[in-house]
């Protein structure tokens, strides 16, 4: 109503403007256009999906810095503070055995050296949003945001304060950065480079959701092999054999694998994919004091049980990596065995053995610098206080880095 009002005295005004003297037909096309351009600004102005009202919408972008600036800030942090044990809880990170707390919302996830005390953090945001934020064990200064990233269904989009962008299928935070894992490939960005380089991954395989390491300080990143069809009957029974023929020792698994970032390095662990997904059940009704009879379970990943207990069957409970003073080491289990990789060795030693079977491990940073591993083999718990030292005195169970296979 308001704008017809207005359309009107626009149209009485135009004309009165013009007297009781006829107007040229130069002045008509001019006074028409002079009308059109008004109504088209003005309709602009008041319609509910008019560009005005976008632009009163659109979300500000953040203040942009350079990656100088940013890695002036990063060096500020590291002025102060140092190495520390980094160890996951369920809600958050421990650091030198003291929980770590960011004001702004739950620690998600992290990567940390344990050498330097670098480490960063993902924080989760009221709105879903996830901020990346590096700091430094003990620094006096507060942490710094590196970058913001949005979820878009099941895709991830990095946006750095410096302005890049980097979309994928997952994010992995460093203790200097972050990567960013797509299908066939991957990208680094490292705090203060102006460049994202680009990881290549095997054929077949991708960056897996968990990382048990630190990428940064290891120089490897774990890759999960292609999931088959869950529909092919063929390719489930050929999985299941296999899964039976490692169990039994007739033959390795190669689902995952470490590889050095630089691509020269590969190495493959005895580890399947079974095992990293929970039931959970829905709909359920009350039987008795002991039974609930449930109509419908789903399955889906997850560290944990749903009574807050570590999922161990999950591969991240079953592999770990860690730079070591005489270089990387990964560790991981097996059915029946712990085995330590010496990977600049080529080297893979066996830690500890139970033909019935070995429950789950932990791995021990020691604050003097030195691993070691503490295992649950049925119900009594062995422990090597160095593994380092382990491996250069072990004469037996030695065998070669395995090979991937070829199907």
């Amino acid at each position: 109503m308001k704008a017809k009002l207005l359309t009107s005295l626009i149209s009485a005004t135009l004309l009165t403007a013009c007297g009781s003297t006829p107007m040229t037909p130069e002045e008509q096309a001019m006074a028409s256009q002079m009308q059109q351009a008004f109504l088209a600004r003005l309709q602009s102005s008041t319609m509910p999906g008019g560009s005005a009202t976008q632009a009163q919408e659109t979300v500000e972008p953040e203040i942009v810095i350079s990656e100088n600036e940013l890695l002036a800030q990063k060096q500020k942090i590291d002025l102060s503070g140092g190495p520390a044990i980094f160890y996951r809880e369920k809600d958050g990170i421990l650091i030198n055995n003291t929980i770590f707390n960011d004001f702004e919302g739950q620690v998600a996830n992290f990567g940390g050296n344990r050498f330097t005390g670098e480490f960063t953090y993902a924080v989760k945001n009221f709105n879903g949003s996830f901020s990346l934020k590096y700091h430094k064990a003990n620094s006096q200064e507060a942490p710094v945001k590196i970058a913001t990233v949005l979820k878009r269904g099941n895709q991830f989009e990095v946006k750095t304060v410096t302005g890049k962008t980097i979309p994928g299928n997952n994010v992995i935070p460093t203790s200097d950065g972050f990567i960013v894992g797509r299908p066939g490939s991957a990208f680094r960005y490292t705090i203060g480079d102006n460049n994202v380089k680009s990881i290549s991954l095997l054929d077949n395989y991708h960056i897996a959701k968990y990382q048990n390491g630190d990428a940064a300080s290891t120089g490897f990143i774990l890759l999960e092999k292609n999931a088959r069809n869950k529909n092919d009957n063929v390719g489930g029974l050929l999985d299941t054999f296999k899964e039976m023929g490692s169990t039994f020792g007739l033959n390795k698994l190669d689902d995952y694998v470490l590889v050095s970032l630089d691509g020269q390095t590969i190495v493959p662990m005895d580890v399947g994919l079974g095992g990293k997904e929970i039931a959970e059940n829905s709909n359920c009704t009350r039987q008795n004091s002991v039974i609930n009879k449930c109509e419908n379970v789903d399955f889906r990943e997850s560290l944990y049980t749903e009574l807050g207990l570590p999922n161990y069957s999950h591969y991240y409970w079953s592999i770990n990596w860690v730079q070591t003073q005489d270089g990387p080491l990964a560790i991981y289990r097996t059915s029946t065995k712990i085995k330590i990789v010496d990977i600049n060795n080529n080297q893979v030693h066996t830690a500890f053995s139970r033909v019935l079977g070995v429950n789950e491990f932990d791995v021990i940073e020691n604050a003097n610098g030195t691993t070691g591993i503490e295992a649950r083999l049925g119900f009594s718990k062995e422990k090597i206080d160095d593994i380092e030292s382990f491996i250069k005195n072990n004469t037996v169970d030695i065998e070669p880095i395995q090979t991937l296979q070829t199907s």
